[in-house]
């Protein structure tokens, strides 16, 4: 007896990667809590309630509970953010250790990837009451610097290991002269760390920075947003200092710690509210990536490529002859990237285009490597805007 059987096929049709792009990280000082939290240990939340519930109390980690509160307060309830409270006894700078076994690492291995920026804070004033203390180089807590050498090194093993992330680190015990710090824009090439300087209240204003706060922006915008997006709103604070001083009362200053490469506050006339001045890197204006966003995009990318790539590991390819790759195959393989960043990524507007080439005159069977050239084309921000503006007669 005839019959006819159909079945459906599946994956066809190339369905979009999800790479969960606003997930960060937080790396804090902070103490163990009586039959709660204990420091060292890593943990994903997703609201304050999560952090309660972590056994995290305004008790004994009021500086942790100040940053976690503007990151929701900012970021909003649902969002995800691994943490990790770790002793006074540990500086930044070893946070940032990529040798050392208790520092951000174990957050970053814990997150499995996940962490798209990780962001790294002391709380000088207990360093200094636990007994360490506190050396200023060039504006700031010495360890912040050394952090961000550090953190160089630890962000080029992730990327090696096909985790990229950026990071940013509290420039914690600024001084209030803005002439004291290094200038991050000229003979630096960091460009996966950025440094922070400001905060939301007085009381850790001259000792912490607010780096919650900015967490809690990234992690609600989309990777090719600036930080600074004037557009997106001011931010969840109705507070600002730069050192001592509010920052209408060192308006003067912001644009020098701006321009030395290191993101601050700002204010605009006419416009309620406080944002953040941009969203440099610490590495030359000439690098590709000396802004975070510029680097978030890259970093997805990144994933995306991979992601796309590694199914092909091992995987039989048509050669001609003369052991060259078949054209056609090339034009496939071609096309698997640039549909997926396309689907991904341009259709969002978080690029503006992505080519691909893989030159199909490269000699497979003696090298057994597959060389592939992955362009994107990033968009363009109103950063400085010139208008001439005049009367006209009719």
């Amino acid at each position: 007896m005839g019959s006819v059987n159909i079945s459906l096929a599946n994956g066809q049709l190339g369905g979009t990667i999800q790479t969960n792009d606003g997930i960060t990280g937080m790396v804090l000082t902070g103490a163990s809590e009586l039959g709660g939290y204990v420091s060292g240990t890593p943990i994903l939340v997703t609201s304050m309630a999560d952090v309660t519930t972590a056994g995290i109390t305004g008790t004994l980690n009021s500086f942790a509970i100040k940053q976690l509160q503007e990151f929701y307060n900012q970021a909003g309830t649902g969002a995800q953010l691994y943490l990790m409270l770790v002793p006074a006894t540990m500086t930044v700078a070893q946070m940032a250790d990529n040798s050392n076994p208790a520092g951000a690492k174990v957050l970053l291995d814990y997150a499995a990837g996940k962490i798209k920026v990780l962001g790294l804070l002391s709380d000088d004033l207990a360093i200094v009451a636990a007994g360490g203390t506190i050396t200023i180089a060039s504006g700031l807590n010495e360890d912040v610097l050394t952090a961000a050498s550090n953190m160089r090194t630890m962000a080029q093993a992730y990327f090696a290991a096909e985790k990229p992330f950026r990071a940013v680190i509290g420039g914690t015990s600024y001084t209030g002269t803005p002439g004291d710090l290094i200038d991050e824009t000229t003979g630096t090439t960091n460009n996966r760390t950025a440094i922070l300087i400001g905060d939301t209240d007085i009381t850790y204003s001259s000792a912490s920075a607010c780096l919650g706060l900015l967490l809690g922006v990234i992690s609600s915008i989309p990777v090719q947003r600036k930080i600074s997006r004037v557009r997106t709103g001011s931010l969840a604070t109705t507070k600002a200092y730069v050192g001592n001083n509010t920052v209408e009362a060192a308006d003067g200053d912001l644009a020098v710690i701006a321009g030395r490469g290191y993101i601050t506050f700002t204010t605009y006339p006419n416009v309620s509210g406080y944002f953040f001045s941009g969203d440099p890197m610490c590495t030359a204006t000439t690098d590709d990536y000396c802004m975070l966003a510029r680097g978030r995009v890259i970093d997805k990318a990144h994933i995306l490529a991979y992601t796309t790539f590694v199914q092909e590991v091992d995987d039989e390819v048509p050669v001609n002859a003369d052991g060259t790759l078949d054209a056609g195959f090339c034009k496939w393989l071609e096309q698997q990237i640039v549909n997926q960043v396309n689907n991904t990524m341009t259709a969002n507007k978080e690029i503006s285009n992505v080519g691909c080439f893989i030159d199909p005159e490269q000699n497979i069977l003696s090298t057994n490597e597959l060389r592939v050239v992955l362009r994107i084309t990033p968009v363009g921000y109103a950063t400085n805007i010139e208008i001439s503006l005049g009367f006209e007669h009719p």
